[in-house]
């Protein structure tokens, strides 16, 4: 059974809503922290804006993915493995040329390392140098400058020009 009766009155409700209480005074409302210096200041509340020179935390910026950063190592590699390629290739990473003067032992079939001339080790004088020679005009006479050659060393890369060294028994 249903009855109409009027809302009960609560004496300290006004009349239309949320309004403060007759005769009273409006609701508190939150007021703003201020943090002791050398201390976190809480944000503000609600509605208040942040105090003047007071430190206001910002959101993290969003992490960027890794894909741009693994694109840039890729380029940066790849460009490195090239010029490394390219420098061994041209010879830049042979072992240090010998010069005029130097003697030498040989330590291979196709090797020779510089010695102190007094040492016991050395086999050879280095005469003289012939540069941008072919393997083949190494063995055909790129010594003839050089009279007393006793043996010739060739260093380069197959089908390239190298430098000629022309060596003196010891």
């Amino acid at each position: 059974m249903s009855t109409n009766q009027p809302p009960e009155n609560d004496s300290n409700a006004s009349p239309g809503g949320n309004h403060p209480p007759a005769g009273g005074n409006p609701p508190p409302q939150a007021a703003p922290q201020f943090a002791p210096a050398g201390q976190p200041q809480h944000p503000p509340a609600a509605g208040y804006p942040p105090a003047a020179g007071a430190f206001v935390p910002q959101p993290p910026a969003p992490k960027k993915s890794g894909v741009a950063k693994r694109i840039l190592f890729s380029f940066v590699g790849a460009i490195v493995a090239i010029v490394v390629g390219i420098l061994v290739r041209n010879g830049i990473f042979d072992s240090p040329s010998m010069k005029a003067g130097d003697c030498v032992q040989q330590t291979g079939e196709d090797s020779v390392k510089v010695v102190a001339c007094d040492s016991a080790d050395a086999q050879y004088s280095v005469l003289g140098i012939v540069e941008k020679q072919s393997q083949i005009s190494a063995r055909m006479g790129a010594c003839k400058a050089f009279p007393e050659t006793t043996s010739v060393y060739w260093q380069g890369r197959d089908t390239k020009s190298g430098t000629v060294y022309c060596l003196k028994k010891l």
